[in-house]
């Protein structure tokens, strides 16, 4: 695995938002002591009811944090990717976790010890006046995106789910000059969350109206200007606005696999 110098894990660590309010000296404490490590796919990290023992970093891959429902169905809170990290939560408090962390494919990590960034803490308790407001801000997103989603209708959810995905980078690849969303509808549905059928239809319903397009396991953002207005929960649309596909275009692909 690449990063194998305590110099390369110091830039991996200093491209994260939280760790640049550390300043040098720390990362290179950090440095020290960081371990990195390849997961396979499908390893589960962290069960929902465990005390994380590490902070993590990813380096590559896909790590989905979720939470089980009572009705049996799985919520997908959110797929993380190259530069986001996670179990962070633990720096300040011994609760146990309300998630489960796996990994999506095969994914390298980097794992600093709970126990040493508390022992970091105590040598440099300055540092906390720079990461409780960083905590503060993400949960305060947090909060907001659950009120969001417990007082919003499905195309609401749904269309704000879209557009959160694009603006995380590993989730998207360049499709004819349009941005693609590479998830299945089964994906969809437990991010939203919501059935799947439920969830086709409303793709179903964009399709007709020329703002998004499903084609195995991609999601097309076809008019990005009526999707916010869909999040916004406006249901009305310009149609001047929208993108007409040319003639003899495929307006939908059946879904047959996820």
């Amino acid at each position: 695995m690449a990063l194998s110098s305590a110099e390369g894990r110091v830039k991996q660590l200093d491209k994260i938002r939280l760790f640049r309010l550390f300043g040098q000296d720390v990362l290179n404490e950090l440095a020290k002591v960081a371990i990195l490590r390849r997961v396979p796919k499908n390893k589960i990290l962290t069960h929902v009811g465990d005390i994380p023992n590490y902070v993590y970093y990813i380096i590559q891959g896909k790590i989905r944090l979720s939470a089980p429902l009572s009705d049996g169905r799985e919520f997908i809170y959110s797929d993380l990717g190259p530069g986001d990290t996670f179990d962070l939560t633990r720096l300040f408090t011994t609760r146990c976790s309300n998630m489960n962390a796996a990994s999506v494919v095969d994914s390298d990590l980097m794992q600093i010890e709970i126990s040493f960034m508390t022992r970091v803490f105590d040598k440099y308790p300055d540092l906390a006046l720079k990461v409780i407001p960083y905590f503060c801000e993400a949960t305060h997103d947090a909060q907001e995106r659950v009120i969001h989603s417990a007082a919003s209708a499905l195309s609401t959810r749904l269309a704000s789910t879209l557009l959160r995905l694009t603006e995380r980078p590993h989730n998207m690849a360049a499709v004819d000059r349009a941005r693609s969303i590479h998830i299945s509808q089964t994906d969809l549905a437990a991010m939203v969350p919501a059935s799947r059928a439920k969830v086709n239809r409303c793709l179903r319903e964009w399709e007709r109206r020329h703002l998004t397009q499903y084609d195995h396991g991609s999601v097309t953002i076809l008019n990005r200007a009526a999707l916010e207005s869909v999040a916004l929960g406006e249901v009305g649309f310009d149609r001047s606005t929208m993108h007409i596909p040319r003639p003899g275009a495929s307006l939908w692909h059946a879904p047959g696999g996820q």
